[in-house]
């Protein structure tokens, strides 16, 4: 009744850990970053780019209402950032280059910033400051420190937090307000159900 099985258990094991908390998030920028550095950067963003709404239906003022109840309105904010998603992107980056204009010395320091970078990943360079030879990541160190001091007395940060405080502010009012229910049916009527109050 009883045989013998013999299996060969023999080999490598590569377990993968699933990450959680703060680790995932580092995992997935790696993951990004690696997507950029090996040139997919730009076909991403023009794929999301792509999905752009028309304008005229972005900006249909007979389309802005305010929300009934506030199940409502959640559900008509969640559809209206992922139907305009390209849009608020568009918005985004319309408010970060007008900044850019205004403010010469910020893209004076960006520009400066970029052919630094561009200067010290061109090929082998050895710095030396006193009789030290720096190594790469010192370069890079060195680099990334005179890049941030050069933006920060171009004024970058108030500069950022305009540009994030006034996306946000608009996105946020658009997707409260635009009417969802004027947008063509989506494929899943389920992806964001209603909620209601029981």
């Amino acid at each position: 009744m009883s045989e013998n099985v013999n299996i060969d258990l023999s080999g490598e094991i590569n377990a993968t850990v699933e990450k959680k908390g703060f680790q995932k998030y580092v995992n997935e920028v790696e993951l990004l970053l690696q997507h950029v550095r090996s040139g997919a950067g730009p076909a991403l963003l023009m794929g999301v780019l792509a999905s752009r709404r028309p304008w005229t239906q972005f900006v249909a003022t007979d389309n802005f209402k305010a929300p009934p109840s506030l199940p409502r309105l959640s559900r008509r904010f969640y559809r209206n950032v992922e139907y305009f998603q390209a849009n608020y992107l568009m918005v985004f980056l319309g408010l970060f280059a007008y900044c850019l204009i205004t403010t010469p010395l910020l893209l004076i320091a960006m520009v400066a910033s970029f052919f630094g970078y561009r200067k010290l990943t061109s090929g082998p360079n050895t710095w030396k400051i006193g009789g030290w030879e720096l190594t790469k990541p010192q370069q890079y160190a060195v680099g990334a420190a005179g890049s941030m001091a050069l933006c920060w007395l171009a004024g970058a940060g108030a500069v950022l937090f305009w540009v994030l405080g006034a996306t946000v502010t608009v996105v946020a009012l658009h997707a409260s307000f635009f009417d969802a229910e004027a947008l063509p049916a989506s494929d899943d009527p389920e992806q964001f159900p209603m909620i209601e109050q029981v």
